[in-house]
Order: structure tokens, then C-alpha cells, then sequence
């Protein structure tokens, strides 16, 4: 180990509670980052990542650095700091060093003293932009993992939203509720083209009791589940429209030709039950 290292190193680590300020005040004033970090929770970060350098050139002893740089940038990363701001404080951090080892009298060390002072540099900001690349894609992955999730649960809110109901053989029931969007319907249409195709029903009753507004999107999906579900088979029975609902119908000059009408949710099923042949007694 070249004992003028390790003068160096001591030195370095003398002046630290002094030379760290103009660290501090080089870092947050180029890094918005960093400069949203309180200076007492940075000031020491900065100091320990100065001395496991130190540890490396001037003592020969590398763990500190490889249990300290990979930290402080998953850290960093985790606080949201972007990537801009840590090539900032790399860039930084060897400026100071190279400022320190002016200060200590380059003309002192050997060629193979600088290149040792300098792969303590280069390997502190290797570990700490590793730690911090290794923190942002178990990130990303935590966020596709969360992305995933939210959908599956939006998946699973939609149809329970949106149940599909075997009421006899041959015959389903789906009743609405809330308001229908363009997603909505679309999913609406699918399921409904799905389960009859999976159940060979014959007859769908369509119950929008639940449905607080009809307006032209709205009565243009459900007539065109109608026509669908019809052109693979079933029969459209819709029921529970309420008087504003009619109401917004004949003004909107919706045509409902071939599709039955019931005026609640028991006639449509005494309705369907009466085209299969059943009645209720």
C-alpha cells in the first residue's frame, strides 16, 4: 500500500467536516433532486461516500465502498430521483476528490498513484449508478406487477357489474346497472355474445331498471347487442324501462322494431317462459 495514499486519504478525511459544505453546496445547487433532500440528511451521505474512497486508495479495504455505493443509489432511487441527478452527484463527487487531491499536492503522487486514486473513484460511482439501475427496474417491475393487478381487479369489478344469469334452459337474464360508457358496452356485448354462444340460449331478457340514463350512445349499444345476440340466434326481450326512459326513446326516435318489450322484470320472464312453452302456475 503507497503511504502517500494513505496521507492522502487522511488528509481527505481531516478536512471532511470543513470541505464537505462545498460538496453540499455543489450538489444541491445543480441538482433539483438533491436539492429537495434537507442538507442534514445529505451532508452525511456525502461525507461516508467520500471516505469509502478514501478506504479504497488509502487503506486497501474495498468493503465499505461495496456495501455503501450500491446502497445509497437504490436509495436515491427510491426517493425518485432521476437520472440526470446522479450523474450530477458523480460528477460531483470526483471534482471534489480531484479539488482535494490539488489541495494535498498532485505533483506528490505517482502515475500509478493517480490511477489508483482514480479506480476508487470510477468503482464508487460504478456501484452507486448500478445500485441505483437495479432499484429502478425492480421498480418498473413493481409498477407492471400493480398495473396488472389494478386491471385484473377493474376486469373483475366489470363483470360483477355486469352479471349474466341462467334463468331456465335456453333462457338468460342481464340485468344493468349504472351507466353505460362505450367500454362498458363493449364489454357488455362481448359477454352477452360469449355466454349465449357457451349456454345455446335462445332468449336474452335485458333488464335496465338500474340504468339511470337512456341517451343516443346508450340506446345505440343496447340495440346493437340486440341485433347481435339476434343474428346468432337469441331472441331480445327488454324490460324495466320507466317513463323518463320512454320518454327520452320517442324524442330520440329510437327504433326498437324487433325487439320484444316487457314492462318489468316478471313479464319478461313470463314472456320468455311463454315462447319456450312453460307457463307459471
Amino acid at each position: 500500500m503507497s503511504i502517500i495514499l494513505s496521507n492522502l486519504s487522511a488528509f481527505i478525511r481531516e478536512r471532511l467536516p470543513q470541505t464537505s459544505a462545498r460538496l453540499l453546496h455543489a450538489v444541491q445547487s445543480s441538482s433539483s433532486g438533491y436539492a429537495s433532500i434537507p442538507a442534514d440528511e445529505l451532508r452525511p451521505a456525502l461525507q461516508r461516500s467520500v471516505e469509502t474512497i478514501c478506504t479504497v486508495f488509502g487503506d486497501n479495504n474495498a468493503g465499505p465502498l461495496n456495501e455503501w455505493a450500491p446502497y445509497i443509489g437504490e436509495r436515491r432511487s427510491r426517493m425518485g430521483l432521476s437520472l440526470d441527478d446522479m450523474m450530477i452527484v458523480v460528477s460531483s463527487i470526483r471534482e471534489f476528490c480531484w479539488q482535494e487531491l490539488t489541495e494535498f499536492g498532485s505533483d506528490r503522487l505517482t502515475i500509478a498513484d493517480v490511477r489508483q486514486f482514480e479506480d476508487a473513484i470510477s468503482e464508487f460511482n460504478r456501484l452507486l449508478l448500478l445500485g441505483y439501475s437495479q432499484a429502478m427496474l425492480t421498480l418498473q417491475q413493481e409498477l407492471r406487477d400493480q398495473a396488472e393487478q389494478i386491471a385484473s381487479q377493474q376486469q373483475t369489478i366489470r363483470e360483477l357489474s355486469t352479471p349474466i344469469l341462467p334463468l331456465y334452459e335456453g333462457i338468460l337474464v342481464l340485468p344493468l346497472v349504472g351507466a353505460i360508457d362505450s367500454f362498458r358496452a363493449g364489454q357488455i356485448m362481448e359477454r352477452l355474445l360469449t355466454a349465449i354462444a357457451e349456454r345455446q340460449s335462445d332468449i336474452v331478457i335485458v333488464d335496465i331498471t338500474g340504468v339511470p340514463v337512456i341517451d343516443t350512445a346508450v340506446a345505440n349499444y343496447l340495440l346493437q347487442t340486440a341485433r347481435a345476440a339476434q343474428l346468432i340466434g337469441a331472441q331480445v326481450i327488454l324490460v324495466g324501462i320507466g317513463p323518463e326512459i320512454a320518454q327520452t326513446i320517442v324524442q330520440l326516435g329510437v327504433d326498437l322494431r324487433g325487439i320484444q318489450i316487457g314492462a318489468n322484470l316478471q313479464a319478461g320472464i313470463e314472456l320468455a317462459l311463454s315462447q319456450q312453452g312453460y307457463t307459471i302456475r
